[in-house]
């Protein structure tokens, strides 16, 4: 008899950039705001959904704290567009992550989301 392993936990977080009020700053929102992962070994990936006309890019991310045992280390997509990682989620706390990216002249900016770790 064989045992299933179950699927691998996977959640796409929408991201939408759009100018800021001044040259050169952008508005970025993220659905959902703050993910709150509940399964172990969870893969999240972050999705550029819409920057309007502005080709905006992932550059990378950070996670405080730094040694949290819980996040592996990001990968962006060929394209710029995704960047995913994995959460052990064996402990709850919350990740404050800052996201990276840079638009099509080469300004970069952040973005300083969230991730709510809930192990049941």
């Amino acid at each position: 008899m064989s045992t299933l392993i179950p699927c691998t936990p996977f959640i796409n977080i929408l991201v939408k950039v759009k100018p800021g009020s001044t040259a050169g700053t952008y508005k970025v929102e993220t659905a959902p705001a703050i993910p709150c992962i509940t399964e172990p070994d969870t893969v999240i990936n972050y999705q550029i959904f819409d920057s309007g006309s502005n080709n905006i890019v992932f550059t990378g991310m950070k996670v405080l704290p730094v040694d949290n045992g819980q996040l592996s280390a990001a990968t962006v997509s060929v394209s710029g567009k995704q960047l995913t990682f994995s959460d052990a989620n064996t402990s709850p706390m919350t990740l404050n992550i800052t996201l990276n990216f840079k638009d099509e002249a080469g300004v970069e900016f952040m973005h300083d989301p969230e991730v709510q770790n809930e192990p049941e």
